[in-house]
């Protein structure tokens, strides 16, 4: 596989969910069953604010990944590594926490499709590492 081609999946996909969380954080958190909390009204907006700067944060990283898309091919094979690396890391750790998060609080169908996907990625990524050392450092 490619990087080219994977860095604008994974770009696509976190654009599309930081413009979920930005624009609907309330829907999405009922999406991971977030129970609804008999709190006030202000503590409910913080938290509905949170989701937003998730989604905006989300938002922001797949615009980047989206933006390096084509760029990512015209870096060095060192570079390419790193850029790998970056990915690899970033996407295990949110794959770490979301099956935490899955085994502890959520325990539904929304919550196994985020560890997945990030698992998934993190598998991707993996892969085009170890493919890259046996093809003498080249990961695109």
């Amino acid at each position: 596989m490619k990087l080219s081609p994977l860095i604008t999946f994974n770009g696509i996909l976190f654009i599309a969910l930081g413009i979920a969380f930005a624009l609907y954080g309330p829907l999405m958190m009922a999406f991971f069953d977030v129970p609804e909390l008999s709190i006030d009204s202000t503590t409910y907006w913080h938290l509905a604010a949170f989701a937003r700067m998730f989604g905006a944060a989300l938002f922001g990283y797949g615009f980047l990944l989206f933006a390096l898309r084509e760029a990512v091919n015209e870096l060095s094979a060192a570079h390419q590594r790193r850029v790998v690396m970056a990915l690899l890391l970033s996407n295990l750790l949110a794959a770490v926490v979301s099956i935490t998060q899955q085994s502890s609080i959520w325990y539904n169908p929304a919550g196994w499709v985020t560890t997945g996907v990030f698992a998934a990625l993190t598998l991707a990524y993996g892969a085009m590492l170890v493919a890259g050392r046996s093809k003498g450092g080249n990961t695109a």
